[in-house]
């Protein structure tokens, strides 16, 4: 396929690779650190990131031949959610090196599925327990998992992202931001709105109608409001892991234009998920 198509999927060999090599060089004892996914230690987070490597290639395999198909055999999503919590303990229990084998393991598979998908297969729809999601949109969930959970497993909440895929995940935004606004629109909400980041500098813009999100120009007229923040603080805004007040007090969030709008919007895109 090529890499046009799914501008994200080399960026998730990329940080595959990176990942890999984060794990392999961790002892016991960092293994079992907190990490900023609540009561996660970092082998947990470990598990998390196999098991849903292994959930992604099944469901987007199925997807491309037409079919919506739950992962791990499961037949309704209290099995899938058992499946889950029974097969991530039993993997973060493990040793370290055998840790870092699954995950490769599982990681190699679906980046050979992501690499493997054809353009008639992307509009097709493949299982996730939100809802049916488009198979493009894949690849660009996944690169989100890695470089956050990288920056979980860090631990150190004032950290920013590091910024090698950076831009990539600023521009994913462009189409992530109005799926998952539309998941949970805010009642009465109406407007047009142009996000600007640095460090990498990106512009994009959103436009609500009828309580329906979708991408907008950036550069054709008026706003209601404005949003300025770095790369890293955005995608941390938007996946729920930095607080929305505190980034504005600490002069890292800027808004201007119609406050109320602007609040109604960021209160729907900021909350973890």
């Amino acid at each position: 396929m090529p890499e046009a198509e799914v501008p994200a999927t080399p960026w998730v060999a990329r940080e595959n690779r990176r990942f890999i090599k984060i794990l392999g060089g961790m002892d016991e004892a960092a293994w079992r650190r907190p990490t900023c996914c609540a009561g996660w230690t970092a082998a947990d987070v470990g598990a998390h990131m196999t098991l849903g490597a292994r959930f992604y290639a099944h469901v987007i395999r199925a997807g491309a031949g037409g079919a919506l198909s739950m992962p791990f055999g499961a037949e309704n999503l209290e099995a899938f959610w058992a499946y889950r919590k029974k097969t991530g303990d039993e993997l973060a229990a493990l040793a370290g090196s055998e840790r870092v084998d699954r995950f490769e393991a599982a990681v190699s598979d679906l980046q050979e599925v992501f690499e493997n998908l054809r353009p008639g297969d992307l509009d097709r729809e493949a299982w996730h327990w939100m809802r049916p999601c488009p198979i493009r949109s894949f690849p660009g969930q996944r690169l989100y998992e890695l470089i956050l959970h990288d920056w979980d497993i860090r631990n150190r909440p004032e950290a920013d992202l590091h910024p090698d895929a950076l831009g990539m995940g600023v521009d994913i935004l462009n189409e992530r931001l109005p799926f998952f606004y539309n998941l949970r629109p805010a009642p009465g909400l109406a407007g047009r709105f142009r996000f600007e980041t640095e460090n990498p500098g990106r512009v994009w813009a959103l436009e609500i109608r009828a309580e329906r999100a979708a991408p907008g120009d950036p550069g054709d007229g008026a706003f209601d409001a404005r949003f300025f923040t770095s790369a890293s603080d955005i995608i941390l805004l938007t996946t729920g892991r930095a607080d929305l007040r505190a980034k504005e007090a600490a002069g890292r969030l800027r808004v201007e234009g119609d406050r109320a709008r602007a609040e109604a919007l960021l209160d729907v895109l900021c909350r973890p998920f």
